[in-house]
């Protein structure tokens, strides 16, 4: 067993820092059954196999009574996100249909339709939506886990003490309970930092780093580990400069932490007086809320197709209203912008929104395409959307605008569904902005028409960047060629930029580079004013901020636009960083 130091690098899941010994998990081996079932014994396998859902669903009830407070909340909603995929018919029936019409025993049936499930999962373009497949992975692995006990109780988890867990995922709900017990971090080789799991750390307060792609093969049990997850960074067997330099951060961290408890929360202002609007990206009240507590400007993104997802009904005009309302009434008076369907063949997995398989979902029917084509389901959400204007400021905002077309049969219906609403009695603000998303190429090089027709824009960085460079971000193939410290991405960026300033419309930024420290520099000095980030990264991104001269950045905004290469660019955004 190798003693020697060694450095692994992942994605930053939740922010923090933590030391403990490694508690290294493998992946569980599911043993699947392959010898053939008699068609005598397909209905007992079928038993079998509604059982261990059965068993299932009572520990996922069981979970949801075991903690208490804000968690709760948080471990509530996946606990029901987990058992909603227990209760899909595209799910059980279809396994149960695979061990009656192909004779396959209850394993190989589940393993079977996981994988196809797995596969329309994979093919998701929006990060987050795609990170549900780990929800997906950890019902499965419940119900493999009832299938091999076949009725008996599952085995107590140890203490985790002064641990941090190595593994390919955890489920979310084994998180809870294992830092009840003492956890301090976890370092996952897969996962996502848009996964449940991410979500639940990020409550907990605990380090994660996800896609460590070797950290199962360098890690050993009992191993010590420095887990910087503000950085990505981990030390494998640390040695004596590694610890000196944690206690140091460790520190720091400690006394930024109090500086900010005493600090009351004011408005981002550059150093030089510059205001920069701050933004969250929101999908419940409750985020909304807890955003509004700790500094919000509103709500730059409220992401409106969770309440469609998995879904065997349609959400109807009143369930979308209370939603979108209490969005609104958490945000206290500050504008909130509803974010129309963002929804596709590569996310409506089933149920009645699906459209069927595409070979290229990135470039099929989603967005503002699919809304315009399923005009009834648009219309029902542009009333409840509209209803709820009447409740403090409310903005729409268009996905995967593409032309200026699509704005105007939007506005068009949005006036007919204002009308309807009103014959109906419902009081509808006076004034509803209207926004495109710049997310594609074809938006980025037409916004100044965009511009004439909408009220305000907000690019959405993360797809732009991809549809630019061809490149999938979440593609570890292809991972190096996603940078948006890309010469043609920065360039296109600045022209949207450009075209809002001059036809005087408001424009903020929504992807995730809005809420990473790194690029605040560049994106001022771009002529940004306007954030949306996740709620996390709102105190980081302020402090950044209030380091900056606005009017020094602009001025070396030239050299931004005329670097040739992505070498170039990051000396002179390095250059920024520091003063």
């Amino acid at each position: 067993m190798t003693t020697a130091r060694t450095e692994l690098e992942g994605q930053v899941a939740a922010k923090g820092l933590a030391l403990g010994t490694a508690r290294v998990v493998y992946s569980t081996k599911i043993d699947v059954e392959t010898e053939p079932l008699p068609a005598s014994g397909v209905p007992n396998e079928v038993k079998r196999f509604e059982g261990a859902l059965k068993t299932a669903r009572t520990e996922l009830a069981q979970l949801s009574g075991k903690v208490s407070g804000a968690l709760a909340r948080d471990l509530s909603e996946i606990i029901d996100a987990h058992a909603l995929i227990l209760d899909d018919p595209e799910f059980t029936d279809a396994v149960v249909a695979l061990i009656r019409k192909d004779q396959l025993r209850a394993t190989a049936a589940l393993k079977r339709q996981r994988d196809l499930l797995a596969e329309a999962f994979d093919a998701i373009d929006d990060p987050y939506l795609r990170a549900r497949r780990d929800d997906l992975d950890h019902v499965v692995s419940r119900v493999y886990a009832a299938l091999a006990r076949g009725g008996a109780e599952p085995e107590r988890k140890p203490s985790a003490e002064g641990q941090i867990l190595i593994c390919d995922t955890v489920p979310p709900a084994e998180l809870t309970q294992l830092a009840e017990t003492g956890l301090r971090g976890l370092i996952c080789t897969a996962s996502s930092p848009y996964s449940h799991t991410a979500i639940l750390a990020r409550g907990l307060r605990l380090p994660f780093a996800c896609g460590v792609k070797h950290a199962l093969a360098v890690v050993h049990e009992g191993d010590t580990i420095l887990l910087d997850a503000d950085q990505g960074r981990i030390v494998v067997r640390p040695d004596n400069i590694d610890l000196s330099r944690f206690r140091t951060q460790q520190k720091e961290a400690e006394k930024l932490r109090k500086q900010r408890a005493r600090v009351k929360v004011t408005d981002a202002r550059t150093r030089d007086g510059v205001a920069i609007k701050l933004y969250v990206n929101a999908e419940n009240a409750d985020v909304i809320a807890a955003a509004r507590r700790a500094g919000a400007d509103g709500v730059g993104l409220f992401r409106t197709e969770f309440l469609f997802m998995k879904r065997r009904e349609l959400p109807s005009e009143d369930e979308q209203f209370r939603a979108y309302r209490d969005g609104i009434v958490a945000m206290a008076g500050r504008p909130v912008t509803l974010r129309t369907l963002d929804l596709g063949a590569d996310k409506a997995i089933g149920g009645p929104l699906d459209i069927g398989a595409e070979e290229n979902p990135a470039l099929g029917l989603r967005g503002i395409r699919y809304s315009l084509a399923r005009r009834e389901i648009f219309a029902t959400q542009l009333r409840a959307m509209l209803r709820a204007s009447a409740y403090g400021p409310m903005r729409i905002l268009l996905p995967m605008v593409s032309s200026v077309e699509e704005v105007r049969e939007a506005r068009e219906l949005i006036e007919r569904c204002t009308d309807e609403v009103r014959r109906s009695r419902h009081p509808v603000a006076d004034a509803i902005p209207l926004g495109a998303m710049i997310e594609v190429p074809a938006a980025a090089l037409v916004s100044a028409d965009i511009s004439r027709h909408a009220d305000f824009l907000a690019i959405g960085s993360n797809d732009l960047a991809q549809y630019v460079l061809a490149a999938d971000r979440n593609n570890a193939a292809v991972s190096a060629n996603y940078d948006p410290l890309h010469p043609a991405f920065l360039r296109l960026l600045y022209l949207v930029l450009d075209n809002a300033r001059q036809a005087k419309r408001p424009i903020s930024v929504c992807g995730e580079i809005a809420g990473d420290p790194r690029y605040t520099p560049l994106l001022i000095a771009l002529g940004l004013t306007e954030f949306s980030m996740h709620p996390s990264a709102l105190a980081d991104v302020r402090d950044s901020i209030a380091v900056l001269s606005r009017k020094t950045l602009k001025n070396k905004a030239a050299r931004l636009l005329h670097a040739p290469d992505r070498a170039s660019l990051a000396e002179v955004v390095d250059a920024m960083a520091a003063g």
